[in-house]
This record gives C-alpha cells, sequence and structure tokens, in this order.
C-alpha cells in the first residue's frame, strides 16, 4: 500500500513537471497555434480545466480533446527541439542574473552602474 502511495506521488510530481514544462514551451510557441488549439491547451495546462468540462465547453468528445492536448504536446517539444527558445531565454536571465551580481560587487562608478543596470534591465524585458 505504501508503495502504491508512493507511486502515485511520483506520478504527480511528474505530471507537475511536464505541466510547467508545457507551459513553458506555450509561452514561447503558443502563437504557432490556432485559436482554437490555444484555447483547449491552455484551459487544460494552464487552468487546470477538466477534459469533460473542456469538451463540454467546445463542442467536442473527451478524445477529441485528449488527442488535440497530446499533439499540442509533442508539437511543443518538438518546437523546443528544434529552436531552444525556451532554453536559451533561461540560459540568458542566468547571465544576466550573474551579471547585476558582478555589477553590484565591481569597481565601477555609480554613473557606469546605473547605466549597466539600465541595460539589463532592457536586456532582461526582451526576454
Amino acid at each position: 500500500m505504501a508503495e502504491q502511495r508512493k507511486s502515485k506521488k511520483s506520478e504527480t510530481v511528474d505530471w507537475l513537471r511536464e505541466a510547467l514544462t508545457l507551459a513553458k514551451y506555450f509561452d514561447y510557441y503558443g502563437p504557432l497555434f490556432d485559436e482554437h488549439q490555444r484555447a483547449v491547451f491552455e484551459d487544460y495546462i494552464c487552468n487546470d480545466m477538466s477534459l469533460s468540462e473542456i469538451s463540454e465547453r467546445e463542442g467536442m468528445t473527451r478524445q477529441g480533446v485528449s488527442d488535440l492536448v497530446h499533439r499540442t504536446s509533442r508539437k511543443l517539444h518538438a518546437y523546443e527541439e528544434s529552436l531552444h527558445l525556451a532554453e536559451r531565454a533561461e540560459s540568458a536571465g542566468t547571465i544576466i542574473d550573474t551579471m547585476r551580481d558582478r555589477i553590484g560587487n565591481g569597481a565601477f562608478s555609480e554613473t557606469d552602474r546605473k547605466e549597466l543596470n539600465v541595460l539589463l534591465n532592457l536586456l532582461s524585458e526582451m526576454l
């Protein structure tokens, strides 16, 4: 019985990790899908709606909603494997954070520090 609970917890954690990953990818690649695909996928992954709730609202079968979500998930993974936008943005964010730390600890004049921080803020907004 304890193994079953552990297994279910593990499955839940795996599902949550996957949902977070898909939501992150969706932020980058969502505009590549049509409005219907975006709405269904966002409701399921981001808004935590059930297949039944979505199917009722969209006039689809539960299986149709499930298929659409799985196809969209596969496409999101494929886009990230090809383009690496999410990975690059995460790396750039880490670099910006490191630069901020070094600017704060560096031997820069106050004017230079302010100008560098303005530039880093601009870079951050681009991500």
